[in-house]
């Protein structure tokens, strides 16, 4: 998961990006002429005809706004080269910074976020359909910094998470790695998640989601006031399979994996360091 993405094909046009070599003048067409932004080359994009803003190894920019990078293009790929931290990084330097992906079909790959001050209040918010992230490292800076919440969906469909790592630091500050209300067809899957989440590793609120599948994930949530791995609004749909998960919160194992609505197999969970994980719910279907 430290890096994998590879440029895709495409009938549209690649525009590169560098912060080092870049600049808002050149056309971006090669790696030799790259914009300075993301946001600059997304603004150069076509909607709809397969245009893939490549980001280069090395790239870093600062995301203190809401307006300092919208995916706002219909069907545009950002896709990040490089392995480790050797991927773009984006770097939130405030409470307010925050990556809105409001085109449909969308997608960000093989990118490193960073919260460096406490208390950002969104990593990335989806507010279209279609929406794909993959490969994304997001994480913080030093202690006390934290996303509240790293993303979020709301009253949009078909969004897909995986191949993720999501790291909040060891003591309270994130609420959620994924909030997701009243959306359809929520994709989560191979991610893994780690850290203190004050409220959910994966918080389904408000109105119920219909068809949330969350597949094989690991997940571990440190909180120990309220570690839960999973909740869904009551009368939710979906399926939650094959995914793993530690806290240390609750002598239920039942308790952190709160479900309601969704079909269940073989998920396992663990609260004591001595013990091996079981499976919850525990009663097998007959």
């Amino acid at each position: 998961m430290g890096g994998g993405a590879q440029i895709p094909a495409t009938t549209g046009t690649y525009y590169f990006v560098h912060s080092g070599t870049g600049n808002a003048s050149y056309d971006g067409l090669s790696a030799t002429y790259p914009l300075a932004t993301i946001d600059q080359a997304v603004n150069k994009c076509t909607a709809s005809v397969g245009d893939v803003v490549i980001v280069m190894p090395g790239h870093a920019e600062n995301i203190a706004t809401a307006t300092a990078l919208i995916l706002d293009k219909i069907g545009v790929q950002v896709i990040g080269l490089g392995r480790g931290r050797n991927r773009p990084v984006l770097t939130f330097t405030n409470t307010a910074g925050k990556i809105p992906i409001t085109a449909a079909s969308s997608r960000l790959s093989n990118i490193v976020l960073i919260a460096s001050v406490s208390a950002v209040v969104t990593g990335i918010s989806v507010e279209a359909d279609d929406v794909e992230l993959d490969h994304l490292y997001v994480g913080f800076d030093a202690t006390g910094d934290d996303f509240a919440i790293m993303v979020l969906v709301s009253a949009f469909d078909r969004l897909s998470v995986h191949d993720c790592e999501f790291v909040a630091e060891n003591t309270a500050g994130c609420n959620a790695a994924i909030q997701f209300v009243d959306a359809l067809d929520t994709m989560i899957f191979n991610n893994i998640f780690e850290g203190d989440y004050t409220t959910a590793v994966l918080n389904g609120v408000t109105t119920l989601s219909t068809g949330v599948f969350v597949v094989g994930n690991v997940l571990r949530n440190s909180d120990t006031t309220a570690g839960t791995l999973l909740t869904t609004v009551a009368s939710s749909t979906g399926l939650a399979a094959y995914n793993s998960g530690g806290t240390l919160f609750s002598t239920n194992i039942t308790a952190p994996w709160a479900n309601t609505g969704l079909l269940s197999i073989e998920n396992y969970v663990v609260n004591v360091v001595t013990e091996t994980a079981g499976i919850t719910p525990a009663v097998a279907s007959t």
